[in-house]
């Protein structure tokens, strides 16, 4: 399962379903992935709102997760799911780069997105959990 950032951010706010989500991940054994564009996409809210208490929560978070760095296979398939969702729409579809980049997991590791927000994912044919 790869992790995204809404998913976390839901964890640690507390939200009941995120929370069920992530123990019958946990009870299952599986592996929750955490690339590295989804700790960019966190720590820059932690480093917007300057709030030590949210640091202190997001690194606890984070603490045990494996994580994937964005190497030279994940740069060339997110910059080939972001183009081919961009042609689809015949222009920007609306996708972020991140979100490219986290889905270019999903598609190397054959694992789908862990999400709140699947629409981004679904424009760039990646498969979505939703919770």
């Amino acid at each position: 399962m790869i992790l995204d950032s809404s998913y976390l951010f839901d964890l640690i706010e507390g939200d009941p379903e995120a929370l069920r989500t992530g123990e019958e991940l946990t009870d299952a054994g599986e592996v929750q992935w955490l690339p590295t564009p989804v700790v960019a996409e966190v720590y820059y809210g932690v480093v917007y709102t300057a709030s030590e208490e949210e640091r202190r929560q997001v690194e606890n978070a984070l603490l045990g997760y494996p994580r994937v760095d964005v190497d030279e296979a994940i740069a060339r398939t997110a910059s080939t799911l972001l183009a081919e969702a961009d042609r689809e729409t015949g222009g920007n579809s609306g996708v972020e780069t991140n979100d490219a980049y986290i889905g270019a997991v999903a598609e190397i590791l054959d694992e789908p997105v862990l999400t709140a927000n699947p629409d981004d994912f679904d424009a760039l044919g990646i498969d979505v959990q939703t919770y």
